[in-house]
């Protein structure tokens, strides 16, 4: 065979050209493509807008433009009247150019310029309040034209009914609230901490505003209307959005106008509303998984937390509460619900008023309510678990916790301990005495040590005789309750050591009042107690005992 043969000859691999990275690409592109790239966002009427309102600023502060004050205030609001009607008109010129990026864009800033002009109507108010009314109506009537101009001559906007709706809402209360500020402040002097006015604000706060931040959910969730810019289905969210931050802004306006400090927990509702809206409305989003946004709700009231009066943060732990529970109830797989809820109800707790505190436990500081908190939620994690092992780890937890909680109080050694039995049993219901070796056994001892204890304190220690009942009815309803509700049966020696603790206490007092009555009569009442037993064997002796003739029928009684 010939080796110069070319047929024989392997193939050729052809060479894969190096692909350039991405960064090498960018920076080969020309100037001009970063400049039309730009201008295709058209950033021209973003610093439009931006130069407006600076002015607006600049003739507020400026005293050589115009020196009178009511001057300035009815300029600047004039201004803003007509730059947004410029707004208006100029969108439906685009949009009927079907020119629809520009159009949409000079529509997000007229939602954002709307309620501009009721921030200046603020400052009026303090000027002279007849003209404060005057302007409030041109305000309202000015933007209900411009809204229904867009309504009805830029018929590709998607601006649904609900949307229109919600921002006449949010328009009167930009329209009420300087009224009302001027109105309850007209004898305001200084900082004040309580007063009409005082109470306004902390109601706009803690309610109008959270109010007004939840009517998100009556927007509908339905797709775009179309493939256009101005029909995409984030539109009237995105209204919305524009609509809260300026009237949240205009609240803060309001605060600094009438000299009022701003506290976190003020916006600790907001941030509560905002949190549950974005867990029912996104919370089926693949990008946004429904068991992370549940997280969020529980933290939100911690903004309060540091507050002196802490009265926000104890309402909105406890709203939070029915709302893990309604989450428990309405789907029992979610095991994060049941966390959650866990931990709202250890931090409603915690967040309990002073003094409620000082009721339920005196001598307690909030530090205390925080560990015992850490601690009960430790105990709930256990109390899951089937695991004995786990139940006695837990029963030492909770016993050692409340003798650290509560060394200083009388009988607290007595407490502890019966808490920690009554945790173990409580726990030993949900055995499974099957895959544990020696389960049976541990708690029939833990029952009888239980009982011995029970007794032990009632002769030695403060209990007063109810303090083992407590313990007792706790584990026998604790017993019933898995009966009714669970339908699982559960060890008889637990209801059985239930109520012996629960009998403990009456029965050392029928001895201590026993021991103090004469022998004499004490053998008078023994005596009737033997006879009257001694009637009740012989009239059950039939039901319990067999004469050896009924036996054997070949023994006969002799005559």
């Amino acid at each position: 065979m010939n080796d110069n043969d070319p047929t024989n000859m392997p193939p050729t691999i052809a060479a894969i050209p190096e692909r350039t990275p991405p960064a090498a690409l960018d920076a080969s592109k020309p100037l001009s493509w970063w400049l039309r790239k730009i201008f295709e966002c058209n950033p021209f009427y973003l610093v439009s807008a931006a130069l407006l309102l600076f002015g607006c600023y600049r003739v507020s502060i400026d005293a050589p433009m115009l020196n009178w004050e009511t001057a300035r205030v009815l300029f600047n609001f004039f201004s803003v009247q007509v730059y947004e009607i410029l707004l208006v008109f100029t969108a439906i010129f685009l949009a009927r150019r079907k020119i629809w990026y520009d159009s949409t864009l000079l529509v997000g800033l007229e939602n954002l310029l709307v309620f501009v002009p009721f921030i200046l109507i603020s400052l009026a108010a303090l000027i002279d309040p007849g003209m404060a009314v005057q302007m409030c109506l041109v305000g309202a009537a000015a933007a209900v034209l411009r809204f229904g101009g867009l309504k009805k001559f830029f018929t590709q906007l998607n601006l649904p009914p609900e949307a229109l709706k919600i921002g006449a809402v949010m328009l009167s209360l930009n329209v009420v609230l300087p009224l009302l500020y001027r109105h309850f402040g007209q004898a305001k002097v200084g900082l004040l901490s309580s007063g009409a006015v005082y109470e306004m604000n902390e109601a706009t706060w803690l309610l109008i505003l959270p109010a007004a931040l939840a009517l998100v959910n009556f927007l509908p969730r339905g797709g775009a209307v179309g493939d256009l810019p101005p029909q995409r289905r984030w539109l009237p969210l995105g209204m919305y959005a524009l609509w809260l931050a300026v009237t949240g802004t205009h609240v803060y306006t309001l605060d600094y106008v009438y000299q009022f400090e701003f506290r976190p927990e003020l916006f600790a509702p907001c941030a509560w509303v905002l949190a549950w809206t974005v867990y029912r409305r996104f919370g089926n989003n693949d990008f946004l998984p429904k068991f992370l946004l549940m997280v969020p709700p529980a933290v939100t009231p911690l903004v309060a937390f540091a507050s002196p009066s802490n009265n926000t943060f104890f309402i909105l732990t406890a709203l939070n509460v029915a709302a893990y529970l309604a989450v428990c109830i309405l789907n029992r797989q979610n095991r994060l619900a049941r966390h959650l809820l866990s931990g709202t109800v250890l931090l409603l707790g915690i967040g309990l008023p002073e003094t409620w505190q000082q009721f339920l436990a005196p001598g307690l500081m909030r530090a205390h309510w925080v560990d015992a908190g850490l601690v009960l939620y430790l105990l709930f994690c256990t109390a899951l678990s089937r695991n004995p092992k786990l139940a006695i780890f837990g029963s030492l937890v909770l016993g050692g916790s409340l003798v650290a909680l509560f060394n200083d109080y009388a009988g607290a050694s007595y407490w502890a301990v019966q808490g920690a039995f009554v945790f173990f049993l409580m726990h030993s219901l949900r055995w499974n005495d099957d895959e544990h070796h020696g389960a049976k056994m541990v708690r029939m001892l833990a029952c009888i040590v239980w009982v011995g204890h029970a007794f032990a304190w009632m002769n030695s220690g403060p209990g007063h005789g109810w303090g083992a009942c407590l313990s007792g009815a706790t584990v026998l309803g604790g017993f019933y309750i898995l009966q009714i509700c669970f339908r699982q049966r559960g060890p008889f020696i637990v209801p059985a050591a239930a109520v012996v603790v629960i009998l403990c206490g009456p029965c050392v007092s029928l001895v201590d009042d026993v021991r103090s009555l004469p022998a004499g009569l004490l053998a008078f009442i023994g005596s009737l107690m033997l006879f009257t037993l001694g009637t009740v064997v012989a009239l059950t002796r039939h039901l319990w005992h067999k004469h050896p003739q009924a036996d054997d029928p070949g023994l006969s009684p002799k005559p």
